[in-house]
């Protein structure tokens, strides 16, 4: 008989179970359970294919074979549909290859291209464009715990982030995966996500509102990016933009975790691309980016041609990638490397030292034993000219070689293919050094000038997968090597996170055994290791290929060495190395060349001594760089000094030994950081976009260690479940007194009841402090248990049912007969009393029929009668028409032909005069023009035409402005009267159904028929009034009519004037006439500069620093200040006329006190204003008695003729009000804002109203050219009035914005507030720092109470309260809309249901304030609720989602169906569902709302009251004597 454990393992396949069967294709298919047999000996499971129902896979094996591999050779077992697209491999029910491979080939086709594994994302390439990296993503992303959102590296980038800042611990993100799958973009957009996103939570971080707010030093570091592209990348088979070597970056960071600097370190780039290319690839982007982007200049100095042209870059026959424009990324390149600081004078020596290899390569090398060079080489001249090195020299060791011995040297000649090798090894030395001279000016200018500064850094490291080609050379063992080192970091440390969650949740653990590659390892790296093998083997003079493998043979043949080193079968100079993912054979031919990669001496001293000093000095670097001990970058080439003795020289290392030391120098920096693993996936070979080939998925899943993760966790504890997530799955299973009350402590015991009660082995399972354990295969027999549970649950509710049913339908039978009973005896009574009512009837119907038709026969007769006597008539009207027709026609004609006769002759008489008035016109109008062309030359007429347009324009201004005023006047006026006439139509209807109700009472004569006389007059008089008050609202009606057409048409008439101003402006002068003009300008430029020096200075001191509003009106300011003081002159006789020293107001004006402490610190700085409380609000004196006194000192300077002075206080007064706003932070910014913005804009009322009366004070006094300055000084000061109350709104919006920012997605999003709709799927903590209870609606109705109680209370404008809950409520609408649409196993129709609710409280709060018309900033965010809650099953349902949700974008419902949660009793969404969501996207819209920024806001500035007027009202608590005699004063 088989063990509990194994049959436990068989109850789970029942019929109808999926599994996975391996299939040479597809990798695996599923199969579902048809038929199983189980014996004491055997057990046989058949099962059918799912795609071909005629397949059959049948499983046999023996309860043996079952109990030694614990059943785990069973077929894996297929998820339920629900679970196929978890977007974190670990929450898979099943953990095997085949769902793992599933669930990433689902969610591929869904277009998710992201998945988390444990602490590993996998990222499959999708060979598209896809919108996921816009900056709202990235600050979507950004602050957010990983799990919040759809998988994503940017959310591995934040992980890392936050690690850095809580531990204070360095971090390092791996991106790994084969050529073609993604490395090094994924790299960019990680480096581009720590420049570019805003951490608004971390104390001292720089905030950034876009990519325009980066510091330098972000972006020198993406800027490394096209320089590393274009130099280390290249064109293969497998990818068109593959990284030819390894790249580290650490990305430093200060204290307050900005960015303060980075450093590169490289490894192993492939230097023989440079030589050689094969078959549809290409050399180093670089070349090619040079050959086409080059301008004529450089081609004719370097002697550059087409790519086509040079050998080392037409090998491979192909020269342009399918997309890629070489001429504009050569155009990035040189920016990129301007941006780093690399000047262009270096730069085109960088392109010179290219050329000269490019000529190098296609210098041609002959011979037959000895090699030889042709004397009329071009390409030799050229290389030896831009290398800055001696031809012959060169010539000479380029085919021959010296050999040094103790007593002489020995010059042989070189063969051909040796000449070849020996030119090819000097470019390759040459390339390699560059590269390694970028990547130190990269650092040099990326390094962070103090050190000390550097707190932390985070690393990434893209660096090569496992490469596994038809043939495998030197660069493939390192690659391999690395990987293999690679894999052990990160099975330790995957080892290391599950041994320490055991020892966290306090749980009994045994060691967890892991395939570990140490041994294999050791055979590459040790003393007597490949490696070390290789360097002896290159020492040796007589040193060769063969020979290195036999000493492999030798060294690893034994059987202590088997499982990880074999000899290939049919060849002697190859060998295979069995790596963690698979096993490759090596060729060893060119291993040893590859290794040893040296460069004669000869050529390093020609080199070191080139007259090109950027090249010399190159190599000294490098030379320099160059010790016993290698450095970390791998690109250092071994060099010798010319001339110093072989036997004193210290060993070159080779290329193999500094990979290896680099090698582990970089494990050393990774051991000792936090790392984050992206293993990137190349779903098919032929790149093309969203095609996925599963067996090469398969392996590359095995190769990157995805599949070795997973059975790691399957040898411990895979299964996890916190006690609340395992007793709101499991609790059927026991009894229900186990249930209630679901406090912490009866959950833990409810779990514990449940498991001990179903799984007897206690090493099945484990129970910790917040989770419980289980091993591989428990939690699908506790699905197996709970579907059996719920089973017979419903066999029981269907029992009962079918019961209730039976027993209901026996009653309702019975009911039914006696039912029929009564029916058939009432039929039968029916019946009877039928027969009786017929024969009444025929009685009464004949009685009728006779009466009818002798009616019928007289109305016959009486027709006949009317129709004849109607005929008759219309015969003699007719007649009668006829001829009154035809007189008429006569008359017509008559009068048309005289008509015609007299025209005819006034006609010509007319064109005759005006011949004549034409000739006479013509003559006047040349003789005037000879005289208004000998005008037009003069200066004083062009200056008298300029002041007559100007002055014209300035009135029309002027009246266009009235023109407003009044027509804003009478509309008052009109809503007055509609107001009144409202009251007389309620006055009169109440007594007009008074006067009805009293008819009766009227007409009686008796003592009081006198009291109903008067009332009936007074009911006249009233009707007439009403009339009275219609016709003059139909006259303002009218006006208001005839002042918009005239406001029109003044419109029109300055443009006009406008036009011919600028005509005439641009009408040629002679030169006398402009040199005299520009004399003049001269003269006002010099008065200008005298006069605002001091003044500039000064206020650049007082100047506080500049915020984004204050900018702008201080802008403006300036501009009326210089203005202003240039017309001081002119006017200073009209001033001063009236400030003399005996005036008491000079003396006033000259005490500083009265405005600094009176005016700016008692009425504005330091004042207390009133509350607003809208149960005791406080009387319209109180909230705007500072701006009435302001505006009444103003208005009686004005009168007074104190113009300059007024101008300077409200300069002062406005900038105080606006710094005592925008200083302000918190909540106490809202009611202090809603103050003064009432208090600017009453002040602006008051200035508008005021200048009519002083207008007409002006022109009674003959004062027109005061009137004017005061005039431009109004219009001046109304303009930086509206300023101020722009920048006072906008800073008050802002604060607001930020109080929601913390509240809107707890409040809107994440609360629950509606009950029995309850979800626990992606519930995430709704608590704030600091705070004690979630976030619900209440505290964000809180924040929008407060700030519409504050406006209610100061009575504000009701445009400018609509403008901010427009604003606050779109802002709601764009912050909740963008986390929803993001949020990943969140959007389930329970969430929408408790959304949805919100939006309604939401709503309700509005339409209770008399807000309505701001819900509609609510739209987008209630669609997407109701798309959640609408039924996705049939293509239908799309159709209907779209007319519904119309609002919505595509890319938005697609996305928001791509993510929607199905429930456990919803079918999951099929593909047909998804592909008629994506059809209707066309165009590129963002699926993300455009962000509402919090900084700043349209405003619109309300028109001014018209009847505002200053006043003097002052509360006696404030102690302003100053301002008091000032005011005493100027009124006097």
């Amino acid at each position: 008989m088989p063990s509990t454990q194994v049959t436990q393992a068989l109850d789970i396949y029942t019929d109808g179970i999926k599994a996975w069967f391996p299939d040479d294709e597809a990798g695996w298919v599923s199969a579902s359970l048809i038929s199983k047999n189980v014996t004491d000996t055997h057990v046989k499971i058949v099962f059918s294919n799912d795609t071909d129902e005629s397949r059959e896979h049948v499983f046999e094996a023996t309860v043996a074979e079952l109990e030694k591999t614990n059943a785990n050779n069973l077929p894996p077992l297929r998820n339920p549909p629900k679970m196929e697209a978890e977007d974190d491999l670990t929450n898979l029910s099943h953990l095997n290859e085949p769902s793992v491979l599933h669930t990433i080939k689902i969610r591929y086709g869904k277009r998710q291209i992201y998945t988390y594994s444990g602490i590993v994302l996998i990222a499959t390439n999708p060979f598209d464009r896809v919108r996921l990296y816009e900056p709202d993503i990235i600050q979507q992303y950004s602050g957010r715990r990983r799990g919040e959102l759809e998988p994503h590296l940017f959310a591995i980038a934040e992980d890392a982030y936050r690690c850095m800042i809580r531990e204070q611990s360095n971090q390092t993100i791996i991106v790994s995966g084969e050529s073609g799958a993604g490395k090094t973009v994924s790299a960019k957009y990680i480096m581009r996500y720590f420049a570019t996103a805003d951490d608004k939570e971390t104390v001292g971080k720089k905030a950034k509102n876009g990519a325009g707010a980066m510091t330098e030093v972000e972006e020198q570091i993406l800027a490394t990016n096209p320089i590393m592209e274009a130099f280390g990348n290249a064109k293969t088979t497998r990818n068109d933009n593959s990284s030819r070597f390894g790249k580290y970056i650490e990305i430093q960071f200060d204290k307050q975790c900005n960015i303060v600097g980075a450093k590169i370190r490289t490894y192993l780039l492939e230097r023989s691309r440079l030589i050689f290319q094969p078959e549809t690839e290409r050399n180093y982007h670089i070349f090619y980016q040079f050959c086409a982007g080059a301008s004529p200049e450089e081609r004719q100095k370097l002697d550059l041609q087409e790519w086509s042209n040079f050998h080392y870059l037409k090998q491979g026959g192909t020269g342009e990638i399918p997309g890629v424009d070489d001429t504009a990324e050569f155009d990035i390149t040189k920016q990129s490397l301007s941006m780093v600081g690399i000047t262009d004078d270096t730069q085109q020596q960088i392109f010179r030292l290219l050329a000269a290899l490019l000529h190098l390569g296609n210098i041609e090398i002959g011979g037959r034993t000895d090699a030889m060079l042709s004397e009329n080489d071009a390409s030799l001249g050229m290389a030896t000219q831009l290398l800055g090195i001696n031809t012959n020299e060169f010539k000479k060791w380029i085919v021959r070689k010296q050999i040094s011995t103790r007593s002489e040297k020995i010059m042989t000649n070189l063969s051909p293919q040796q000449a070849l090798v020996v030119r090819d090894s000097m470019a390759k030395y040459i390339y390699s050094n560059l590269f390694d001279w970028l990547v130190g000016v990269v650092n040099e200018s990326l390094a962070c000038v103090d050190a000390e500064r550097v707190s932390t850094f985070i690393g990434v490291l893209d660096i090569y997968g496992f490469e596994h080609f038809k043939k495998n050379s030197f660069e493939q063992f390192c690659i391999n090597y690395a990987n293999e080192k690679l894999q052990q970091q990160f099975n330790q440390h995957v080892f290391k996170l599950e041994q320490e969650e055991y020892v966290r949740e306090n749980i009994d653990w045994t060691f967890i055994d892991f395939s570990d590659n140490q041994k294999c390892i050791e055979m590459i790296e040790a003393k007597m290791g490949i490696l070390s093998l290789l360097d002896e083997e290159s020492r040796l003079p007589s040193g060769s290929d063969q020979g290195f493998c036999n000493k492999l043979y030798n060294n690893f043949g034994t059987s202590a060495y088997q499982n990880y080193f074999k000899k290939p079968r049919f060849s002697n100079n190859a060998f295979t190395v069995v790596h963690y993912a698979h096993d490759v054979q090596y060729e060893s031919e060119g291993f040893m060349e590859k290794n040893k990669d040296t460069v004669p001496d000869e050529h390093l001293a020609l080199l070191e001594n080139a007259e090109f000093e950027f090249l010399a000095g190159m190599i000294k670097r490098a030379n320099a760089a160059s010790s016993p001990s290698p450095s970390n970058s791998i690109g250092d080439s071994p060099t010798k000094r010319p001339g110093a003795s072989k036997l004193n020289a210290p060993k070159k290392p080779t290329l193999g030994s500094m990979f290896k030391i680099s090698l582990i120098n970089l494990m050393d920096t990774i051991g000792q950081t936090n790392v984050h693993y992206i293993r990137c996936i190349k779903p098919n070979e032929a790149k093309v976009a969203w095609a996925f080939e599963p067996n090469m998925v398969l392996a590359q899943l095995r190769a990157c260690g995805v599949l070795e993760t997973i059975r790691i966790s399957c040898a411990g504890y895979p299964s996890r479940w916190t006690f609340e997530e395992f007793a709101e799955r499991y609790y059927a299973l026991v009894d229900a007194k186990h249930w209630y009350p679901k406090t912490e402590k009866d959950i833990r015991t409810l779990c514990s009841t449940v498991v001990d009660t179903y799984i007897q082995d206690p090493d099945k399972y484990q129970i910790g402090l917040t989770k419980i354990f289980f091993r591989a295969g428990q939690l699908a027999y506790m699905e197996k248990l709970r579907t059996d549970r719920w089973t017979e649950v419903a066999i029981f509710l269907q029992k009962n049912a079918r019961r209730f049913i039976a027993r209901r339908r026996y009653l309702r039978v019975l009911k039914l007969v006696t039912q029929l009973q009564q029916v058939v005896r009432r039929k039968i009574g029916q019946a009877q009393l039928e027969r009786l009512r017929r024969e009444k009837a025929a009685t009464t119907i004949q009685k009728y029929w006779r009466c009818y038709a002798a009616r019928k026969w007289y109305l016959k007769q009486r027709a006949i009668i009317i129709q004849i006597q109607a005929a008759s008539r219309a015969l003699i009207a007719k007649k009668r028409f006829s001829m009154i027709r035809e007189h008429n026609a006569a008359t017509q004609i008559q009068k048309i032909v005289r008509g015609w006769s007299a025209r005819k002759k006034y006609q010509a008489t007319r064109n005759h005069i005006i011949r004549i008035q034409t000739c006479i016109r013509r003559r006047n109008a040349r003789k005037q023009l000879v005289v208004m062309r000998a005008e037009a030359r003069s200066v004083s007429h062009f200056k008298e035409v300029s002041y007559k347009l100007e002055t014209k324009v300035v009135e029309l201004t002027q009246n266009l402005a009235q023109q407003k005023e009044d027509k804003a006047r009478l509309k008052n006026k009109a809503s007055e009267l509609e107001t009144q006439v409202k009251s007389w139509i309620t006055k009169y209807d109440s007594l007009d159904d008074k006067a009805k109700s009293l008819n009766t009472v009227i007409d009686k004569t008796g003592p009081d028929s006198d009291h109903w006389s008067s009332l009936q007059q007074q009911r006249d008089g009233l009707k007439s009034e009403y009339m009275t008050s219609l016709n003059k609202i139909k006259t303002q009606d009218k006006e208001i009519a005839r002042l918009t057409e005239e406001l029109s048409r003044q419109k029109e008439e300055i443009a006009q004037l406008r036009k011919a101003s600028q005509e005439t402006v641009e009408k040629p002068m002679e030169d006398a006439d402009m040199s005299e003009l520009k004399s003049q300008i001269a003269a006002l430029k010099a008065q200008l500069s005298q006069t605002l020096g001091h003044s500039r200075r000064q206020q650049q001191q007082k100047q506080p620093k500049a915020t984004p509003y204050r900018g702008r009106r201080a802008t403006a300011a300036m501009r009326r200040k210089s203005s202003t003081t240039i017309e001081q002159p002119i006017a200073a006789s009209t001033n001063m006329s009236s400030c003399q020293p005996d005036d008491p107001l000079y003396t006033l004006f000259q005490d500083e006190d009265l405005l600094q402490v009176d005016v700016l610190e008692g009425l504005i700085r330091e004042l207390s204003i009133v509350s607003s409380d809208v149960s005791n609000p406080p009387s319209s004196k109180e909230k705007t008695y500072p701006a009435h006194v302001i505006g009444y000192c103003v208005i009686q300077m004005w009168k007074r003729g104190y113009l300059v002075e007024s101008e300077q206080w409200l300069f002062a007064i406005m900038e105080a009000i606006e710094k005592k706003c925008l200083d302000l932070v918190g909540e106490p910014t809202t009611e202090t804002c809603a103050y003064w913005l009432i208090n600017a804009h009453e002040l602006l009322s008051v200035i508008s109203a005021s200048e009519s009366d002083i207008e007409r004070s002006a022109k009674q006094s003959e004062s027109d050219s005061r009137w004017h300055e005061i005039e431009k000084i109004a219009a001046s000061m109304k303009y930086e009035l509206q300023y101020v109350q722009d920048g006072i709104y906008n800073h008050c919006v802002s604060e607001l914005k930020k109080q929601l920012q913390r509240v809107v997605v707890p409040a809107i999003v994440e609360s629950q507030s509606l009950p029995g709709f309850i979800s626990n799927s992606g519930t995430t903590s709704s608590l704030m720092p600091g705070q004690a209870t979630p976030i619900a609606m209440d505290d964000l109705l809180a924040i929008l109470n407060k700030a519409y109680e504050a406006m209610q209370g100061y009575e504000m404008n009701p445009l400018v309260t609509e403008q901010v809950m427009n604003e606050l409520l779109k802002y709601i609408q764009v912050t909740a809309f963008n986390d929803l649409i993001m949020r990943r196993n969140f959007n389930s129709w329970k969430r929408a249901m408790q959304i949805q609710h919100n939006i309604t409280v939401l709503e309700n709060w509005c339409k209770s304030r008399n807000i309505t018309d701001a819900t509609l900033q609510l739209e987008h965010l209630s669609q997407a609720t109701k798309l959640l809650q609408l039924k996705k099953a049939t293509v239908d349902d799309i159709k209907i989602i779209y007319d519904v949700c119309w609002i919505l974008s595509p890319p938005q419902v697609h996305k928001l169906v791509q993510s929607y949660s199905v429930a456990e009793y919803e079918d999951p969404i099929n593909h047909d569902v998804m592909r008629a969501a994506a059809s209707r996207i066309t165009d590129k819209k963002e699926v993300l709302l455009s962000s509402v920024p919090i900084d700043e806001s349209i405003y619109e500035v309300p028109a001014p009251y018209p009847d505002a007027t200053a006043d003097t009202y002052l509360p006696k608590d404030l102690k302003l004597d100053r301002l008091q005699q000032f005011m005493k004063a100027i009124a006097s």
